[in-house]
């Protein structure tokens, strides 16, 4: 480790180089991150987690429905779970670096449960308001402003910065295969208990994580450096990006798709109640399928060779032009095929693009730019909820669909180019008259 330069020990050093596999990896070794005994406690306290979130989330977007009639208006919901991120993740990310992450986990889990239960509790009595979604919301929200950039540390942690490409991909399947299960969950509950009993089942899951978390044994992992605190450490983290060539274009890359595609909950909505006439089973139904197609792309992330900035564009690209065609889809089965095969292709490139932004990071200072790799897609994804809320009133489904599909393929095939030219300029021109070699990398 190089001699410090900035305000905390071992400041910008030469980070560590990008993980390259000779070949792709075998079906054992995708989940070779199990092998570690704390890991597979982290991942069930994430499933657990993470299930439950998604039923108690899929619970309130349907509960503002049922109140206002109006499924436009999930929109609201989606913004206000995003503001505190836009707005306090960099301070999410100086207490990553100062303190214990475990602990900021589970205390931001035991703020997500009392979350929940302030929503829940009034809509099983019939007193539930659109006020009191809106604060539930907010309270969801500043929960992830400081969950993301601490849970980015432990992970490390827990798995070491050689396993966590792995990991990371191998979490990814988790959360979207508990997805699946808390939207399945969440289609039985809403329709036969109500949307407050849901919340309050989906509010048991982050109990079952923080239990987990506190099974995990401390003297296995891997320390973390902890900064102290000091004036300026923000800034510090926007001077280290601006340095990064290539977690700027990751930043610019994830912006651009929370902005156009992490909208689907208002989409699915659409589809779900004007298109198809499926009402509340059919959104948990598009909400479930949307999580499988997110599953097989995280595990297929895991399994990435290499990972390299034109590759992940060329995902995005590729992902926007389904996304684009998604909403013209004559029938139910239709729109899901076309649905899962965006979300296979876009999870492929959320994983890969977060992964080569933490690995292209120095450690004591990797919460903070994780905060800001969540600022920029919560603040956008913030805009675009409010953006296609409105397009669906004003354009229709099948017209928001196509522009959220074709301005993310427009934007990632322009870096693909980029980064094709430059790889090209740093390999120089083939000397004449030599055969082309594939090197293995």
């Amino acid at each position: 480790m190089s001699a410090p330069t900035g305000s905390y020990p071992g400041a910008y050093p030469i980070t560590e180089p990008l993980p390259v596999l000779a070949a792709r990896p075998t079906l054992r070794a995708t989940f070779a991150s199990l092998t570690v005994p704390n890991f597979r406690w982290y991942t069930g306290a994430l499933a657990a987690s993470s299930a439950g979130g998604w039923l108690a989330r899929i619970a309130t977007d349907w509960l503002m429905v049922e109140l206002t009639g109006n499924v436009a208006l999930i929109s609201l919901v989606v913004t206000f779970q995003l503001l505190p991120p836009m707005l306090l993740a960099p301070w999410g990310g100086v207490v990553g670096d100062r303190f214990s992450a475990r602990r900021t986990v589970i205390a931001v889990q035991l703020l997500l449960v009392g979350a929940f239960l302030a929503l829940a509790i009034p809509a099983v009595l019939g007193t539930a308001s659109v006020g009191l979604i809106i604060l539930t919301s907010l309270l969801v929200g500043i929960s992830a402003a400081f969950e993301g950039p601490s849970r980015a540390v432990f992970v490390v942690e827990v798995v070491g910065t050689r396993g966590l490409a792995n990991a990371m991909g191998l979490n990814a399947a988790v959360q979207q295969c508990a997805g699946i299960i808390g939207a399945a969950v969440a289609g039985i509950a809403i329709a036969g208990l109500g949307a407050g009993w849901a919340m309050i089942i989906g509010a048991v899951g982050p109990v079952i994580g923080v239990i987990g978390l506190l099974l995990i044994r401390r003297d296995r992992l891997h320390p973390a450096i902890k900064v102290r605190a000091q004036r300026g450490q923000i800034r510090e983290a926007i001077r280290y990006v601006r340095r990064k060539n290539d977690i700027g274009a990751s930043l610019l890359l994830i912006t651009v798709l929370a902005l156009f595609g992490l909208t689907g909950s208002v989409l699915f909505g659409w589809a779900a109640r004007d298109e198809f006439d499926l009402g509340s089973a059919g959104y948990s139904l598009f909400q479930a399928m949307a999580a499988l197609g997110a599953f097989i792309g995280s595990l297929l992330a895991a399994r990435r060779r290499r990972l390299r900035m034109r590759d992940n564009a060329l995902l995005l690209a590729v992902s926007g032009a389904i996304w684009a065609v998604t909403g013209f889809a004559p029938t139910p089965a239709l729109f899901i095929v076309a649905m899962v095969a965006a979300l296979i292709t876009r999870l492929m490139f959320m994983v890969a693009n977060d992964s080569l932004t933490q690995l292209s990071t120095n450690g004591a200072i990797r919460a903070r730019v994780v905060s800001l790799y969540m600022m920029c897609a919560t603040g956008a994804q913030a805009l675009g909820a409010v953006l296609t809320g409105w397009s669906v009133d004003a354009l229709g489904g099948q017209t928001t669909f196509l522009i959220t599909g074709l301005v993310p393929l427009a934007v990632a095939g322009s870096i693909a180019v980029a980064a094709t030219i430059g790889l090209r300029r740093q390999r120089g021109p083939r000397p004449p008259h030599t055969p082309r070699v594939l090197a293995v990398d």
